[in-house]
């Protein structure tokens, strides 16, 4: 009787300790590393950042602060095996102000989407590195989220494509 009591207690035991798993650790990791506080600077619209960037010839290296919206109509927003995904302007006027709107199915939002360039984040630790689990599982990130980024923005005006390597991260209310 005494062996099978010994052996639940390690059973349980290494259950216990085997609840954390990778996932959690580098969610962990992924939100201590990406945080961002709050702060009164409003940062830039993705457009205003494409402008900029087709002004200053702005190099690689520059770091911006980009307003943005989880998703696009563009296919899917999450990639589930990094932790890459797909933003898009922050509406604006009274798409912005109707909590009642659907984008999806709206011929002004859709149109303007269509237009719009190709917006990927890649999500970046203090190493540099990607994360290499879905943005989604790691930091919660739902469509339709708006959110403050910091980072590197990369532009391929021929291919209209946008890549933003940020290593900072804010929801913004």
């Amino acid at each position: 009787m005494k062996p099978i009591r010994t052996w639940i207690a390690l059973s349980v035991t290494a259950l216990l300790a085997g609840c954390s798993s990778p996932v959690d650790e580098l969610a962990s990791r992924a939100k201590s590393e990406l945080s961002m506080e709050k702060s009164d600077a409003q940062g830039m619209s993705i457009e205003e950042v494409i402008a900029k960037s087709k002004e200053d010839g702005a190099a690689p290296d520059t770091v911006h602060l980009i307003r943005a919206k989880v998703g696009s109509g563009k296919g899917d927003t999450f990639d589930a095996k990094s932790s890459e995904f797909l933003v898009s302007e922050i509406p604006k006027g009274e798409h912005a102000s109707d909590a009642n709107h659907d984008p999806e199915n709206c011929p002004f939002c859709r149109a303007r989407e269509a237009k719009a360039p190709t917006v990927v984040v890649r999500l970046v630790g203090k190493d540099g590195n990607p994360f290499p689990s879905s943005a989604e599982k790691l930091l919660s990130l739902k469509r339709g989220q708006h959110l403050m980024l910091q980072g590197k923005v990369k532009l391929d005006e021929e291919l209209n494509y946008v890549n933003i390597e940020a290593n900072g991260l804010r929801w913004i209310d």
